[in-house]
């Protein structure tokens, strides 16, 4: 499809089947004259056995496909889809303006996110260790030991209590906030 340019042909949103996005995106390709771009966030989640490195999809569900639109029988029956976004009797075109800016956004189809700051007064939640499930405050960072101390309330006293920073995560740490919020800036 390099003979092709950006501007030449519409963009549509597909559906994916449920969980099949990247087959979907595996075998659009393999049709002549179909563009595809399936934009995934790549973040570090935390878990109780530390941090582990995912990719999910920006748009659950779903991806973009450039194609001539005599093509759509041929996209829609291709493994992995199961229909193209339309408005009424139409397929509904994605503006150029909004593909380009995705795009931008994620050059290689992946957006990547950097490890959020934690800063004194923020709220954390407590994700792994004794504490698990806990949400506080965060009182004092202790970089060079990769730990933040929080204050709790245990046995009727506050108490301040350092916990390493693998252990705490943001309460809406949820990586497709990150991205909406990131670029709203």
């Amino acid at each position: 499809m390099s003979d092709i340019s950006f501007e030449e042909l519409p963009w549509f949103c597909l559906r994916a089947q449920p969980r099949r996005e990247g087959i979907a995106a595996a075998h659009l390709p393999t049709l002549d004259g179909v563009r595809i771009f399936y934009p995934r966030v790549r973040y570090t989640r935390k878990t109780r056995r530390g941090p582990v490195r995912s990719v999910v999809a920006l748009f659950p569900g779903y991806l973009f496909a450039q194609f001539d639109p005599q093509l759509a029988k041929q996209v829609t029956y291709t493994q992995g889809v199961a229909r193209i976004v339309r408005r009424g009797e139409e397929l509904a075109e994605v503006p150029l303006a909004v593909m380009k800016d995705l795009f931008a956004m994620a050059p290689q189809g992946i957006v990547g996110l950097e490890e959020p700051e934690f800063k004194v007064g923020q709220t954390i939640r407590v994700i792994g260790g004794v504490f698990l499930g806990t949400e506080s405050k965060i009182v004092r960072l202790a970089p060079a030991k990769q730990r933040v101390a929080i204050l709790l309330e245990f046995l009727g006293q506050t108490q301040e209590v350092e916990i390493p920073l693998a252990q705490i995560d943001l309460p809406d740490a949820n990586p497709r906030k990150r991205v909406r919020g990131k670029n709203a800036e």
